[in-house]
């Protein structure tokens, strides 16, 4: 018996095909498919690529397939869904369980193996998601960075961005960040830098992008960096407990909670996980930190693997990644 895992995304949708064990027989990827942006011809097109392509790996194999779960970004609207779910079944031999979901509980699962628990992605964005032990489904946050999204990649760089301007007109102390900033783009003052931010095609991956530069500014012991990065952390910590809180009775926090991080910003997990403990610590939860030894479309495999009542162990971690190539 195997099962088909698909993640996707805004720039790229990646399928497996694996059995019980987490062995992979075939694996492929294809352009983007997320409903809010790319029309329906697109859509099918790219999902039509991606099950072509494992049909031609697994040959006779395909047929086996009894359960395809796909963790899909752009999803949360059940209109979205059903087109979704619409377009694999038309793909897919009659017969196959499809299920289409937010492509956070596929994340959540590649580091909890199928088990509740929050994940926390920061990259550009932020948004806390969770999911209890009843099926019950939330998040915290994540509504654009024009909402405000802290504690992700865009607030840090913007709050840097700020303060360095706040330095050049005399109005906030003084920080590296001003000269960082100055030497990444190769300008000769910070207001040069107006035309650029304003002009810009994705201002907001722009800003978003200048995070690194905060960061390497607490490195170096910025006292102003140091401040945003806690800030921005307490957030998190803050997000996270909210949702825990909503979620999870006082038992279960007592037990303790899987939270997975994931997304650029913790490459440097160190720098916010003091700001962050200290709030769930507060909350009085119990908790482990996880970070993810699988990609989203093993979380995918697991969530597959669950709607046929497999049980996942620590050995699925293994054979996945012993097989997976893209």
């Amino acid at each position: 018996m195997f099962v088909l895992g698909i993640d996707g995304g805004g720039t790229k949708t990646k399928g497996v095909i694996a059995n019980s064990n987490g062995e992979i027989i075939a694996e492929a990827i294809s352009g983007a498919s997320n409903p809010n942006s790319v029309s329906h011809d697109e859509l099918e097109i790219e999902l039509s690529k991606l099950i072509d392509s494992l049909k031609k790996q697994s040959d006779n194999l395909f047929s086996q397939v009894k359960t395809v779960y796909a963790g899909m970004s752009g999803v949360d609207h059940p209109s979205a869904r059903k087109e979704m779910q619409d377009i694999l079944t038309s793909l897919l031999p009659k017969g196959v369980n499809v299920t289409v979901n937010n492509d956070a509980i596929t994340a959540l699962y590649s580091g909890t193996l199928g088990k509740p628990g929050i994940i926390q992605i920061a990259g550009t964005g932020s948004v806390t998601y969770g999911l209890n032990d009843r099926g019950i489904f939330d998040r915290v946050g994540g509504w654009g960075y024009l909402l405000g999204e802290k504690g992700s990649g865009y607030s840090l760089g913007s709050e840097g961005l700020r303060a360095a301007f706040l330095e050049h007109d005399g109005l906030g102390k003084s920080t590296i960040i001003k000269e960082l900033i100055v030497e990444h783009f190769q300008v000769q003052s910070l207001p040069d830098l107006v035309h650029t931010v304003y002009q810009s095609k994705n201002s907001k991956e722009l800003i978003a992008s200048l995070s690194k530069l905060v960061v390497k500014a607490a490195d170096l012991g910025d006292r102003v960096a140091m401040k945003i990065i806690e800030k921005n952390g307490l957030y998190v910590g803050e997000s996270i407990s909210c949702l825990i809180n909503r979620l999870f009775s006082t038992t279960e926090k007592q037990m303790g909670i899987n939270i997975v991080f994931t997304g650029g910003l913790f490459n440097r997990l160190d720098l916010f996980q003091n700001s962050i403990e200290d709030v769930l610590s507060e909350n009085r939860i119990n908790y482990t930190i996880v970070i993810p030894e699988i990609p989203p479309v093993g979380g995918a495999i697991i969530a597959a693997l669950l709607e046929e009542k497999i049980k996942i162990d620590d050995s699925f971690i293994e054979f996945f990644n012993r097989y997976i190539k893209c």
